[in-house]
């Protein structure tokens, strides 16, 4: 083979003094000169390969369902079964070969030079001019693929080393606004309740985060963004002494591992979202990761819980949002399509409320959305109280004192 997460019951600031680092489990445990070491093996594993006159090949695992599974106590989860194979023999997979040592050799370019580059900044390294005819890359998605493969070939004692770890990183997706003390990677200490109107945005190397303070007693992540600035403006994380998370529709890497950080900090992690069957994927993912990126430790959250939006909060004949059900949305045939895929999803169909609320939705053929709390057409003073009255019942629910 190639080389290689209990709330407190009373609110006290947890005042750390060391720099504790994330758990194992996390990124952190790449140093910049392990990741060298690694794509330079793997990189004199094909050089040898030649020099001894055979087609050289790389290994590695990919996500095929023998090579993944799922447990709800850590969600998807990869596993070394089945082995694949760049093989240099065969014309498709020598070029693909090609690209990937190409792609390895600039990764160690660049963490030579101590530089970072977007996605998009290593699509256009296939477009320099004496190679772009000889890969003929069609779009991003391509140089993406290449990438995710990477991450599979260059490991460490059975661990994927993360694409952050060659250099490339995404734009930041997401943002927290609540009573947290952190220091960044760039050494600045900061509160996440003073930094720009909706709080701090998620480095891309959340692992690389300090957490020196800690004083709300849960943290609430928000599909929508507008929803959360919502939240934020009526001063509810304040009054409720809570964190508020910006999804921004399908949480990115940055993200997830920033819930993980959170959760590791003993920090209750509750996630409101649409009433959709794409919504309990975006809820799924933080809670188990995902299939493609059951590589990647530090990504799944099992402790999450999704406090809404519920179908009960519409159905039931108590519930909090019947008042509103008026508002829900038909299903389209994409959205049906979803919810019956679902089924065959483990992390769905094998979580008993998952697999319940995606019958149910099915069943209604209704979806909801987190911005139709404003269908009560009450005051925003009135308004206000009902986004508090529900948020603080289902934190409750959800066995979070406040």
């Amino acid at each position: 083979m190639s080389t290689e997460s209990l709330p407190s019951k009373k609110l006290q600031p947890r005042v750390k003094k060391e720099k504790r680092k994330p758990k194992e489990e996390l990124n952190s445990a790449f140093t910049s000169e392990t990741v060298v070491s690694l794509l330079k093996g793997s990189l004199a594993k094909v050089a040898d390969q030649i020099d001894q006159g055979i087609f050289p090949a790389i290994e590695y695992y990919s996500a095929s369902k023998k090579n993944v599974e799922y447990a709800k106590d850590k969600g998807y989860v990869s596993i070394d079964n089945t082995v694949s194979a760049i093989d240099g023999s065969h014309v498709t997979s020598a070029k693909m070969l090609a690209m990937v040592t190409y792609a390895l050799a600039r990764f160690r370019e660049h963490i030579d030079n101590n530089m970072s580059m977007s996605l998009r900044d290593f699509y256009y390294l296939f477009k320099v001019k004496e190679i772009i005819d000889l890969f003929k890359i069609g779009d991003q998605k391509e140089t993406d693929s290449i990438i995710n493969l990477s991450e599979r070939i260059v490991r460490l004692q059975r661990r994927s080393v993360p694409r952050e770890e060659f250099g490339v990183v995404s734009s930041p997706k997401g943002t927290f606004f609540g009573d947290i003390t952190i220091t960044d990677s760039s050494g600045k200490r900061v509160r996440c309740s003073e930094v720009g109107e909706w709080g701090y945005f998620i480095s891309s190397r959340p692992f690389d985060i300090v957490i020196n303070e800690i004083n709300i007693k849960a943290a609430v992540f928000v599909e929508k963004e507008a929803f959360a600035r919502n939240l934020i403006e009526l001063k509810l994380p304040e009054s409720l002494k809570i964190g508020v998370g910006a999804l921004f529709g399908q949480p990115g890497r940055n993200m997830r591992g920033w819930i993980r950080r959170l959760a590791d900090e003993q920090v209750p992690v509750l996630v409101l979202v649409d009433l959709s069957p794409w919504s309990l994927r975006i809820f799924s993912t933080i809670k188990n990761n995902s299939i493609e990126l059951s590589n990647i430790r530090g990504l799944a959250t099992p402790e999450a819980k999704l406090i809404g939006l519920h179908t009960s909060d519409f159905f039931a004949p108590n519930g909090l949002l019947k008042g509103i059900s008026h508002a829900l949305e038909d299903l389209d045939e994409q959205d049906l399509k979803c919810a019956i895929q679902n089924r065959n999803v483990p992390a769905i169909s094998q979580d008993e409320f998952l697999r319940g609320e995606n019958e149910n939705i099915i069943e209604k053929k209704k979806k909801g959305e987190l911005e139709s709390f404003k269908a009560f057409g009450v005051s925003l003073k009135a308004l206000k109280k009902k986004y508090s009255d529900y948020i603080t019942q289902k934190i409750s629910e959800a066995g979070v004192k406040l």
